[in-house]
């Protein structure tokens, strides 16, 4: 009885296919031939008979510019600096973060060196949309539901041109149901009975 491995052969082929465009990116030439059974092999040794196969480069992915200290261009087109300022970022939620939410609103505060100049304005934006008033200090308190969320916060002078920006944060917010109840060591026990 002779016996055939059709799905280790796929397999193969499947392997030699992911890993051709990383091989053809580092430099490594990649050959292709057919043996004496019809079997279509790929590899970077060539053998007998093998052709050099010609694979174009990895897919790749760049990441957008973090959303860090900008200098900005004030409305009567002069340079407006940003370099006054030191530190923006989100100091609370953590990235990653769950919020527990039990009152409909979640807490979002920023780290601000030096502190705010006078005439100028903090601002969050949560999910990308900035919010429609400038924060009351450092911190605000905005309504949100359970899933995940986004916040960065940025910096306006009094002509509300963009000064500095904060790196985005995600975090998840949670809501307790009867299918996630609160557990943990310091809930109080329910009576038995």
């Amino acid at each position: 009885m002779r016996l055939r491995y059709p799905r280790l052969s796929r397999l193969v082929l499947f392997v030699a296919f992911a890993c051709a465009p990383i091989a053809a990116q580092g430099g490594t030439p990649l050959y292709k031939w057919v043996d004496a059974k019809g079997v279509t092999h790929y590899s970077d040794v060539p053998e007998p008979g093998a052709t050099s196969v010609e694979v174009g480069s990895a897919q790749g992915y760049h990441a957008p510019a973090a959303a860090g200290a900008r200098s900005a261009t004030a409305h009567n087109g002069a340079a407006t600096s940003a370099s006054s300022y030191k530190m923006l970022a989100i100091s609370s939620p953590e990235e990653g973060g769950v919020v527990w939410r039990s009152d409909g609103f979640v807490g979002v505060s920023a780290a601000l060196q030096p502190g705010l100049a006078s005439g100028h304005h903090l601002w969050f934006v949560i999910d990308g949309t900035r919010q429609s008033e400038p924060a009351d200090g450092m911190s605000t308190l905005v309504e949100l539901p359970r899933g995940t969320h986004t916040v960065s916060a940025l910096v306006t002078d009094a002509a509300d041109t963009e000064l500095l920006g904060s790196a985005s944060v995600t975090f998840h917010v949670r809501q307790n149901s009867a299918v996630t109840a609160p557990r943990g060591p310091a809930l109080p026990k329910k009576p038995h009975g």
